[in-house]
């Protein structure tokens, strides 16, 4: 039978667990302070949706109410280029579902997406790459 001065116990130190913890930190301090990754086309493709779903409650609006609504462009990150082609008076929708037709355009560093508004039916569309 040994005697249990001879024997080693197995595992880790108070030092080397605090050592641990210490970088563990260290290393979620760096990666949490530059935070979330971001790309502007990501967002540049949430303000397209933004922009179409605008565009569809209007129309519903129109419809519901029984008379003409204007588009209304929401708020918009402050880097994105936006160009509206529409008609002097903006984009109407009317209560048969109609529209006066037109455009937005958004710009991100060269890359478009154009969300438009058929004359016709009133139908909302974006077109991206």
């Amino acid at each position: 039978m040994t005697s249990p001065s001879n024997t080693r116990q197995a595992g880790f130190t108070l030092l080397e667990m605090i050592v641990v913890i210490a970088v563990m930190g260290l290393a979620l301090a760096l990666i949490s302070g530059f935070g979330p990754p971001r790309s502007h086309w990501l967002q540049t493709q949430a303000a397209a949706r933004q922009v179409a779903g605008a565009m569809r409650a209007a129309r519903g609006n129109a419809i519901a109410q029984g008379q003409p609504v204007a588009f209304t462009l929401p708020r918009l990150p402050g880097w994105l280029t936006v160009t509206v082609q529409a008609p002097p008076e903006g984009i109407v929708f009317e209560p048969d579902g109609s529209a006066s037709g037109g455009r937005v355009v958004l710009d991100s560093a060269g890359r478009e997406i154009a969300i438009s508004a058929d004359w016709l039916t009133g139908r909302v569309q974006t077109d991206a790459p």
